[in-house]
């Protein structure tokens, strides 16, 4: 009987995996060292590139593919994984106890109560309608969480952005402004805070930092069309105003910690195909929030955004080549850091769990939608990119699928740190690799 030893064992093993990949062309590997590793653009930052074939199993082509950037909106992917992984279409509502005349409710992070974008999509104000109790109490007990995320900026709390977390959100935990006329007034919604808008001529409008007090400018009175949002400040005292002035209950808040299973009552519905969209697609950090911290509700029950952020990092992405340092589910801190080779995985997960033609559709479409709308079109006017963005001063990403002209489907992540400048120059540089991988990929 022939006996091989470990080592030669080793060796044949590896080559008989090595030969069953399909072999890259040279002249793909050749264009590609030339238009990324010896870009003129890309050497003025950072670069790292992936391009991986989900068919083949193979990585075709990678530059500095292992090394950390930081991601910025391309943290979405992974939300979005957790989202997709852990709630499974279906996402718990609100926690609930009926007291007689008096209904307890805890939050679970569920993002669409009373948000103006989601009108007809909401099915907690649709239920608290119907309630008969006159009094309700809001528990807040079960969350551990900040308002802000990890690494967050402290100073941009006045822009539309970053809104604060929360276990029960109401209108996106943001005062939406609207004006159409020149001579028309500002409205605010919810217009509980229409007489906490105030003139001051600095910005067009804006928020005193501690307290929820909005201001305007001239610009603000001369424009002929306003459309702004400002995240407010939360607190249980506002959140009970707020409904209240809505639903016409008796509102009480405490601090009283969830309930166990047994003794409480969840109201569960379908995700709406829209939530997801506008997530990914518009790059909105208030979804990506909450839909992280209603994950936590999901499997934990109460809300704590750094174990959920551990859960799915070390045990549902364990295995990705590199670690991920993953700190918000929004991008917005720049303490987050992925490889490429990293994002890569995700996608590949992403695109073995969720129908094709689906998934396309919650990303952005080159030419087509979202955040690459101006980007990446065909030359027969259909999209062929479909991918996350990722800005952030100096920090400009790209991750997503490449819809080649051989029929397959590759997945791709770009990042670039640290580079001067304006990011069109980039966003060109990459809008010619990705038209001719289009083209050359066999």
């Amino acid at each position: 009987m022939l006996r091989i030893s470990l080592p030669i064992f080793l060796i044949i093993l590896c080559y008989i995996t090595l030969s069953a990949q399909k072999t890259v062309p040279r002249k793909l590997v050749s264009h590609l060292t030339e238009n990324v590793a010896n870009s003129e653009v890309f050497q003025q930052g950072f670069t790292g590139f992936a391009l991986f074939d989900p068919e083949e199993r193979q990585v075709i082509y990678q530059y500095q593919a292992d090394k950390y950037f930081t991601p910025a909106s391309n943290t979405k992917i992974l939300t979005f994984f957790a989202a997709q992984t852990l709630l499974r279409g279906e996402w718990p509502v609100i926690h609930y106890q009926e007291r007689g005349d008096t209904l307890m409710l805890w939050g679970t992070g569920y993002p669409l109560l009373l948000h103006p974008d989601f009108v007809g999509y909401d099915t907690l104000s649709k239920w608290l309608q119907l309630r008969k109790e006159n009094t309700w109490i809001i528990a807040n007990g079960h969350y551990q969480d900040e308002r802000y995320g990890e690494g967050w900026s402290w100073d941009d709390y006045p822009y539309g952005y970053q809104m604060e977390k929360a276990a029960l959100p109401v209108y996106g935990n943001a005062a939406h402004f609207s004006k159409t006329g020149h001579l028309a007034p500002i409205k605010v919604i919810p217009e509980y805070f229409q007489d906490k808008l105030v003139y001051e001529n600095t910005s067009t409008i804006s928020r005193y930092e501690d307290r929820n007090i909005f201001t305007f400018n001239d610009r603000a009175l001369r424009v002929e069309k306003l459309d702004r949002s400002i995240g407010f400040h939360y607190d249980l005292p506002l959140v009970a105003k707020l409904l209240q002035d809505t639903f016409k209950r008796t509102v009480l808040y405490s601090m009283d910690m969830l309930p166990r299973a047994f003794r409480r009552k969840t109201l569960t519905a379908p995700i709406p195909d829209t939530v997801f969209q506008q997530f990914m697609q518009d790059s909105d950090n208030f979804l990506a929030e909450q839909l992280l911290q209603i994950t936590s509700a999901q499997r934990y029950g109460y809300i704590n955004s750094s174990r959920i952020l551990a859960y799915v990092r070390d045990t549902l992405l364990a295995k990705a080549p590199q670690p991920f340092d993953w700190v918000d589910g929004s991008g917005l801190s720049r303490y987050n850091q992925f490889t490429p080779l990293s994002v890569v995985t995700v996608l590949d997960q992403l695109l073995t769990q969720v129908n094709r033609e689906k998934l396309l559709q919650f990303f952005p479409a080159g030419g087509v939608s979202g955040t690459i709308e101006g980007w990446y079109k065909g030359s027969d006017n259909k999209a062929f990119v479909y991918a996350k963005t990722g800005t952030l001063r100096h920090i400009h990403c790209l991750s997503g699928y490449l819809l080649a002209e051989n029929g397959k489907t590759y997945i791709f992540s770009f990042m670039h740190n640290n580079y001067p400048g304006k990011v069109n120059s980039l966003k060109r540089e990459m809008q010619e690799i990705l038209s001719w991988l289009r083209i050359n990929l066999e």
